[in-house]
């Protein structure tokens, strides 16, 4: 019995041995990773990991390839065995590696280069509600795991981007948080909420990677609808519009549809509402953008159903700042149409008449149908005017006599 025991042991050894050795060699690229960032050893050392990643992410990466954040190596076998999940199209890895839920939030927003700052309690809380459900433990998970879902699906993007481009040395993507109204941590969450239709890539570039490009700040251009118009207007592409207002709540529009004046609602399939402050909320809606600051034959004002209204002039805002989503070709496209207009406008504003418009037989039509021009209306205005006084006169002195 002690014999069969031992050689059970030995086949379970030798088993082992080879799982590890499959594992080691089944995916040389994993290995080349490795490789990498253990400078060719077979393990790499806590210390390493902080230096890569800083100490939250690296402590989380300890546990997940180890069990234990306390481990101070990773092994190549461990790191063979579970890397690939690390950069696979799904992100749900990470949200349970990063649990619990403020520290998934502090990973993901560092990794962005969107920490929180001072200011940001508030909408951290309401976003902690939204993720949990007021939930704990494995429950909180499975309700952060179908928010992302439905809500934000690339929040942890910013973390597999970190990780990954440690290990490949590709370049990592420098997204731009910045924003007159929204904290960096606020911004992060609104475009990760946001399809890759509101993220052109140049050629070179991943989709989704694309910067934005401010069309029209209040901040710099003041609260007009006139500026509003001129700056927004026309440029065809998708934008993003945040508005803080004067009921104290703090809004965006996403637009996938060009601003313009119109009779009936607007808006396709990757049209959405957010509301991020006081309350986190999210409506995807096509055909419920109105806009309307010209027509005089439609009411004024701009709406998004019955959750933003705002008037023609614009009182209800505080701060405003519009987004275009489409890149720098969409842009200069505005900026020429702009232009080409502005000369249009130009040339017709005041068209000369051929040759001298007393000879002008269009002007001896034009009388014989009755017509009177300002020049000769007003002369016989005052010529009317004149045997109206003289008459008066007239009638004085026979009075006087």
């Amino acid at each position: 019995m002690g014999n069969d025991h031992s050689k059970r042991k030995d086949t379970s050894e030798k088993k082992s041995e080879g799982e590890s050795s499959c594992s080691k060699s089944s995916n040389p690229q994993n290995d080349a990773y490795f490789s990498r960032i253990s400078d060719g050893k077979d393990e790499v050392s806590a210390e390493k990991l902080v230096r890569l990643f800083d100490q939250d992410l690296a402590e989380s990466l300890l546990k997940y390839f180890t069990g234990s954040k306390h481990e101070k190596y990773v092994t190549r076998e461990q790191f063979n065995r579970k890397f690939t999940p690390l950069y696979g199209t799904s992100t749900d890895i990470y949200v349970a590696m990063l649990e619990p839920v403020h520290h998934f939030i502090k990973v993901c927003s560092d990794s962005a280069g969107a920490s929180a700052i001072q200011g940001d309690e508030h909408f951290i809380k309401i976003l902690v509600e939204k993720m949990t459900s007021g939930k704990t433990g494995v429950e909180a998970v499975e309700s952060m795991l179908s928010w992302r879902r439905d809500n934000c699906i690339k929040f942890p993007q910013a973390v597999q981007n970190r990780i990954v481009s440690a290990v490949t040395g590709n370049k990592i993507p420098n997204p731009d948080y910045s924003s007159d109204i929204l904290t960096p941590l606020q911004m992060y969450y609104l475009q990760s909420a946001l399809p890759n239709f509101y993220f052109p890539a140049k050629p070179s570039e991943t989709p989704g990677d694309g910067h934005w490009t401010p069309l029209y700040t209040s901040l710099q251009h003041g609260i007009s609808t006139n500026r509003f118009e001129t700056l927004v207007f026309d440029y065809r592409g998708p934008t993003v519009t945040i508005f803080r207002l004067k009921d104290g709540r703090v809004v965006a529009l996403a637009s996938d549809q060009e601003w313009r004046h119109s009779g009936s609602r607007f808006g396709g399939p990757f049209t959405s509402f957010f509301e991020i402050l006081p309350q986190l909320r999210r409506i995807d809606e096509p055909s419920s953008i109105y806009c309307n600051l010209k027509l005089r034959s439609c009411s004024f004002g701009i709406s998004f159903k019955n959750e933003l209204k705002i008037g023609k002039d614009f009182d209800e805002i505080l701060d405003i700042e519009v987004w275009g989503c489409a890149g720098a070709g969409t842009l200069a496209d505005q900026q020429k149409l702009k232009s080409w207009q502005k000369q249009q406008a130009e040339k017709h504003k005041k068209v000369p008449l051929p040759g001298n418009w007393d000879d002008n037989p269009d002007k001896t039509l034009l009388e014989m149908a009755g017509f009177q021009f300002s020049n000769e209306r007003a002369a016989m205005e005052m010529e009317a005017k004149k045997k109206e006084q003289d008459k008066s006169q007239s009638e004085k002195s026979v009075s006087e006599k």
